[in-house]
């Protein structure tokens, strides 16, 4: 507190009743009741009734633990009143950034997987089998085979399973990305620096699954109007160029999204950098942001430059590459 002394009430309370309060009255992807309420934006005649069964749950929760112990020992023995412990005792947060980063992760996670990759239209296989042969793509390939190695090694002890992949992980991605996300990551009364690294890994998983989003919606329309034949001779090899240019987004994205995780569950590392190493750091994850900005812009409809996507990943994965060899990431220190 502003006078030294230490804040009784996170003692008295616990974590998980601390981090319910924080989600309904204070985070900004919550209902922020209080605000909304002291500010007459709630209607209480058409209060949501979800929330006031919870608010209600909560509530006879610590009525009860102010109880004595006799009144809650009678209390305890009901089967309701058990369950309403059980809960709010392994409560964790729903509204908090971290949490809504993981909730970004496994569904940009889905969105990739969901990819339909549809075969190559036989008539242009040649021209698909010289496009794959590009040696930019190439590098690329190599690259994210080198750069997953290295994460790899640094999954946390109890995932030792997956230090042993070699190369994208294509059938394992869901259950690496979910049991990540899984780890508890103390989110309570979280330092500035902390939230500020959270803002910027918010903003690539965002710009990730923007991109995903455009691929699908891509491949549905060129697919669609390629099984028409009302695709002109341009917009066919723009289908080839955007099948081939694909094939390397989707390991991209991925690697980036298991960074991201890697990094939520380091993230309070960050505390331990000093002002220098703290920028340098942020620069790196702008970059990245950057990188996919710019995917999002080659990957539109308007623009489809799907050919400039493996110059741009070239340089993106160059720069995670030397950031990683100069052991600058959170999961490095943790």
């Amino acid at each position: 507190m502003n006078d030294g002394r230490i804040n009784q009430l996170p003692l008295f309370l616990g974590e998980p009743a601390m981090e319910f309060l924080w989600d309904f009255l204070n985070h900004q992807e919550g209902p922020r009741l209080r605000d909304r309420l002291s500010h007459g934006e709630i209607d209480l005649l058409e209060f949501p009734r979800e929330a006031a069964s919870q608010l209600l749950a909560f509530s006879t929760v610590l009525v009860l633990r102010c109880a004595g112990e006799e009144e809650l020992s009678a209390f305890k023995e009901e089967a309701a009143i058990k369950g309403l412990f059980r809960l709010a005792e392994g409560y964790s947060s729903r509204c908090h950034p971290a949490f809504q980063l993981k909730k970004q992760v496994l569904s940009c996670g889905k969105s990739i997987g969901s990819w339909p990759l549809l075969p190559f239209p036989e008539d242009l296989s040649r021209e698909a089998a010289r496009l794959e042969g590009n040696s930019e793509a190439n590098a690329c390939n190599s690259l994210i085979t080198k750069i997953l190695h290295e994460l790899f090694h640094h999954m946390p002890e109890d995932h030792l399973a997956f230090r042993d992949l070699v190369g994208p992980p294509t059938g394992k991605w869901p259950q690496l990305l979910a049991e990540l996300c899984n780890i508890h990551i103390p989110t309570l009364f979280c330092p500035r620096g902390v939230l500020e690294v959270l803002v910027v890994l918010r903003s690539i998983s965002a710009q990730c699954q923007r991109v995903s989003s455009q691929v699908t919606t891509s491949l549905q329309l060129r697919h669609r109007q390629w099984g028409e034949r009302r695709l002109r001779s341009r917009q066919r090899q723009n289908y080839v160029r955007m099948l081939n240019s694909i094939r390397l987004l989707s390991p991209v994205l991925y690697l980036i999204l298991l960074l991201i995780a890697l990094e939520l569950v380091s993230i309070h590392v960050i505390q331990r950098k000093g002002t220098q190493e703290h920028q340098q750091y942020l620069k790196f994850l702008k970059s990245i942001l950057q990188y996919t900005e710019n995917l999002v812009t080659y990957t539109s409809q308007e623009k489809n430059k799907w050919n400039e996507t493996i110059g741009l990943t070239h340089t993106a994965l160059l720069k995670i590459w030397t950031f990683n060899k100069k052991k600058q990431m959170l999961m490095h220190s943790a």
